[in-house]
């Protein structure tokens, strides 16, 4: 099976005007770097709740091609944002997973 991987990203702040500049940032220019370097397709996300918390999903076309990704260009992407939003300022966790589709 050749199914399409999944890239997901949650960040949760405790201040909204950053995550209002974070949030500029992905749309601006992370989440079409993260296409540049293999992605698929980029989306964020914002999640209800009292938390203020948004996903960032990115689709791979493959299992392989988020491995290429993960090994030799998020830990370039991930070190540009931690000096533009340091830990102190957001938390993140992260996943992976496949992506499985009605009839495929």
């Amino acid at each position: 099976m050749n199914a399409p991987a999944l890239y997901e990203v949650e960040a949760t702040f405790a201040d909204h005007t950053v995550a209002e500049r974070w949030v500029r940032w992905m749309l601006d220019e992370h989440i079409t770097e993260v296409c540049r370097c293999g992605a698929t397709m980029g989306r964020l996300i914002r999640i209800d709740g009292e938390k203020v918390r948004y996903v960032a999903q990115y689709e791979f076309a493959s299992p392989g091609q988020l491995e290429n990704y993960l090994q030799h260009h998020a830990p370039r992407l991930r070190a540009e944002g931690a000096s533009r939003f340091p830990l102190e300022l957001v938390s993140y966790s992260r996943r992976t997973g496949i992506i499985l589709r009605p009839g495929g």
